[in-house]
């Protein structure tokens, strides 16, 4: 009782725990970075912000977090592209007792991006940090939705884009319905941020054109028929998202699996039946994807089951059409931005325009600061020469564009790197134009929403999407071939529906996952065009890789020819090395062991040396001239003594059939896998007891990894691990390691013994016999096996002496052979009863073997 009131009052007495206080916020982001940055999580100053701009993107981060660290450089990249269109500002959502923290306390993952408009509309980022990606995303937050004046805006739109949802208004009386139909299109964002789904609005008199006779209308426009929504006339975003949703059908899509979740993205595909993979860089920079579109070309035909001429047309018609248009218009806009950037500015006078801008704004900080706030940096296009406005460079050097400033747009800005907007021109003015008086009037020429600036301006950012999507090389055109394969894409046209498999298309970014690739056995990334087609069969558990260069013609021959099951099976190897491989490379490792073993020699030479120097001196100096018999003397360089590394050999699928079929070897293959546990422990067995027989001639010991290695089906293993012995001239008697028996090192060495033939198997026993300690039992044993296998080879060649009595030449050999077995077998004999030669046992033993013919 005394110690329970005692413990009770010290536990009221003590102090309650110390805990330190959080260190002060630390930016971010760099020193006049254009994204406004709060390390406190102060949320105020940025919600006045918010409700000022047009839009503007929140950047929710962790300091800690790596993947907001990653993502840092990506939002800022995104930033120097679109300052000028909106506000970017981040926020530490991690610091304690901060506001944000305090607010969001239930956030799972780090960093959260969200972009808001001022009436409350906040759409999240939900893909991959890229910059890329974050680049699309803006720009699809800044055209949500794109007009049409005809039918041949609808066609353009549908032959690049899955599906197109178009509203038919009258601006004047349509109001609310025109807003709602906009915040669904910002909303849909969230599912789809690439604008794969597209939204068009139809005003006026435009209406009559589309066959519309009523408005407000929407109708969804798919690949092989036209929805017209009949809901509520409120148009909420709500019961639009759920319509469209449930109303759209593509024929392929692009996936993108999440981190966490990617076999759950692929399940549902593979549960379905075959899936074609097309492994192409995704262009986000561009409006459309030639790659995407020859997928939908082929997709189209595929699934065209009534035979409708109006989706064949699309699909070999207007989609063919469509795709010459673009490559057109690709060379056609590389050679403008071309011509535009060779109209820059000499070096000369941009050193100039850095020194007035220099004169000018003072300090660095100032000028970015200034370009940001309440997005004015958008008037910056309308000043005129002379005011003392920094802008931003935007474009970096790149030797495949021929004249560009040496401005590196990646590193932190100072206002000597900073020069006055190129659109204005040069700036070196006359006096008199210094001197004319100051006025905020605008004319035609500074208007910023005037044509002309506009039109500037779309142009310099056609060139600077172009210019990225050219670094990166995501913009790849396809070229079809013109001959007789053409006619494939007829002969799979409504194949969905004359097979009990139905193929999907998918199509997947190589940039970003070209580890599924890898999986599957290809190196995507040294592929031409970093391009790659694969059906993959689960149910028949195979894969089907086109070899050919990839177009319209050789995918629809790849489809054609995996329903008539006349395509081969492309068999997985892992000789391949692949960018993220990270596999133990055996030969590696001995160099290296090597190496290290001659710097340790080096070392310790250079060590006897200065002892020895030492020693020298100290005889000279006649200090001690007598030697300690204690300690020993050094009377030569050490030997250093070399590791034999002893292992067993990896193949592959690529050399299964050279080593194992095609040998004149007996091969011990072990099938493994990286998974299971038991194969390490059978791999330690081989291991021991490949050292055993490594003096075995005609013996090998190999292994393969089942998971990496696609075989033909006869040597395609169900279980790991598996041992399979392949006899020497006997490769269609291969012989399985019983999995009712345990794995042991008797019962291995057992089963690989029974399988050899006579000599070999006696020339074993008496490797295994050497190894065994002398005088023990074990050793005893063995040797009494040995006289078992002498006594079986003398019956074996007594009968095969009796048998060639006609034959003189192979009697002679076999009476020779039988001389040589008896006198093992005295041997043995003496080596039991009581001493032992036994290196020339074993001596004797693999003459034997050489010598050993049997007749056929």
């Amino acid at each position: 009782m005394r110690l329970q009131r005692f413990i009770t009052n010290r536990l009221l007495q003590m102090d309650p725990p110390r805990i330190s206080k959080a260190p002060p916020p630390a930016p971010f982001f760099s020193k006049g970075s254009l994204v406004s940055d709060w390390p406190s999580g102060a949320l105020g100053p940025t919600q006045t912000r918010v409700s000022q701009s047009e839009l503007s993107f929140v950047f929710y981060y962790a300091p800690w977090c790596a993947e907001s660290q990653h993502a840092r450089s990506v939002y800022e990249h995104v930033a120097r592209l679109y300052y000028r269109e909106a506000h970017f500002a981040a926020i530490n959502c991690w610091q304690p007792g901060g506001e944000c923290r305090l607010q969001y306390s239930k956030v799972q993952s780090w960093p959260v991006l969200m972009a808001y408009q001022p009436n409350g509309m906040a759409v999240q980022f939900h893909q991959v940090w890229t910059n890329a990606a974050l680049s699309r995303f803006v720009q699809s937050l800044i055209n949500p939705i794109q007009r049409m004046v005809g039918p041949g805006d609808l066609m353009s739109f549908m032959t690049g884009k899955d599906a197109v949802v178009v509203a038919f208004l009258d601006m004047d009386a349509n109001r609310k319905q025109y807003n709602r139909f906009y915040q669904t299109s910002l909303k849909w964002l969230e599912k789809d941020p690439f604008q794969e789904v597209a939204f068009g609005v139809v005003t006026g008199e435009s209406s009559s054109a589309f066959g519309v006779e009523e408005v407000p209308a929407i109708r969804l426009y798919l690949w092989n028929e036209t929805i017209e929504y009949h809901g509520n006339d409120s148009w909420a975003m709500p019961e639009l998202t759920t319509w469209i949703n449930k109303q759209i059908q593509v024929v392929s899509m692009w996936i993108a699996p999440p981190g966490a979740t990617k076999s759950a993205s692929l399940a549902p595909y593979f549960n379905q039946g075959p899936v074609l993979f097309f492994f192409t860089p995704r262009s986000l920079y561009g409006s459309s994807s030639d790659a995407y579109m020859m997928l939908r070309q082929l997709g189209m035909q595929y699934y065209n089951c009534r035979n409708d001429i109006w989706v064949q047309e699309m699909a070999k018609k207007y989609i063919a059409e469509q795709r010459r248009v673009s490559a057109d218009s690709y060379g056609q806009l590389r050679r403008e931005c071309e011509l535009l950037l060779k109209r820059h500015p000499s070096k000369e006078q941009k050193d100039s325009a850095e020194d007035g801008c220099r004169g000018v704004s003072g300090k660095s900080a100032i000028a970015v600061s200034f370009v940001n706030v309440l997005n004015s940096s958008k008037f910056g296009e309308a000043r005129k020469p002379g005011d003392g406005y920094c802008d931003i460079e935007q474009v970096k050097c790149d030797e495949r564009f021929y004249e560009c400033g040496d401005i590196d747009i990646g590193v932190e800005a100072s206002c000597g790197q900073r020069k006055r907007s190129q659109l204005y021109g040069s700036l070196k003015h006359d006096d008199g134009r210094e001197k004319s008086p100051v006025t905020s009037m605008l004319d035609s020429d500074q208007d910023y929403r005037g044509p002309k600036l506009l039109k500037r301006l779309s142009m310099r950012r056609q060139c600077e999407l172009l210019r990225l999507s050219e670094s990166d090389g995501s913009e790849v055109f396809f070229q079809e071939m013109p001959g007789l394969e053409n006619g494939y894409v007829d002969w799979i046209k409504g194949m969905s529906c004359k097979f009990n498999k139905t193929l999907t298309f998918l199509g997947m970014d190589s940039d970003l996952y070209h580890a599924f690739a890898e999986r599957l056995g290809v190196d995507v990334l040294h592929m031409p065009n970093k391009s790659i087609a694969v059906i993959v069969d689960p149910e028949d558990e195979s894969t089907f890789l086109l070899k050919k260069e990839v177009n319209l013609s050789s995918l629809a021959k790849l489809v054609h020819d995996f329903y008539n099951r006349t395509y081969p099976r492309f068999l997985r190897s892992n000789n391949v090395s692949f960018k993220n491989t990270h596999s133990f490379n055996m030969s590696e490792f001995r160099k290296e062991h090597r190496r290290m073993i001659e710097v340790k020699r080096s070392e310790m030479a250079a060590k006897l040396q200065q002892q020895k120097e030492t020693g020298k001196n100290q005889n000279v100096s006649g200090n001690d001239n007598k030697v300690n018999p204690r300690e020993p003397v050094d009377t030569g360089d050490h030997p250093v003594v070399h590791h034999k590394h002893h292992f067993v050999r990896e193949i592959n699928s690529h050399n299964f059939n050279h080593v194992v079929i095609n040998s004149n070897k007996t091969v011990i293959v072990h099938f493994y896998s990286a998974q299971c546990a038991f194969c390490s422990l059978l791999s330690q067995h081989l291991l021991t007891i490949s050292r055993m027989l490594q003096h075995q001639p005609l013996l090998e010991f190999v292994r393969i990894d089942g998971d990496k290695n696609d075989l033909p089906w006869e040597y395609t293993m169900d279980a790991f691990p598996t041992l399979i012995i392949f006899p020497n001239q006997r490769k269609v008697e291969s012989r399985v390691f019983s999995r009712n028996l345990p794995i042991t090192v008797p019962n291995v060495l057992g089963f690989i013994l029974s399988n050899l033939n006579p000599p070999e198997r006696l020339y074993a026993t008496t490797l295994i016999c050497n190894d065994i300690k002398p005088n023990s039992p074990p050793r005893y044993d063995c040797l009494a096996a040995i006289k078992r296998e002498l006594s079986d080879s003398i019956s074996l060649n007594l009968r095969l002496y009796r048998l060639s009595t006609k034959r003189p030449t192979r009697a002679a050999r076999i009476l020779h052979r039988l001389q040589a077995l008896q006198e093992l077998y005295l041997a043995t004999l003496r080596c039991l009863s009581h001493s032992c030669d036994f290196p020339q046992l074993k001596a004797s033993a693999k003459a034997i073997l050489t010598m050993w013919q049997i007749a056929t």
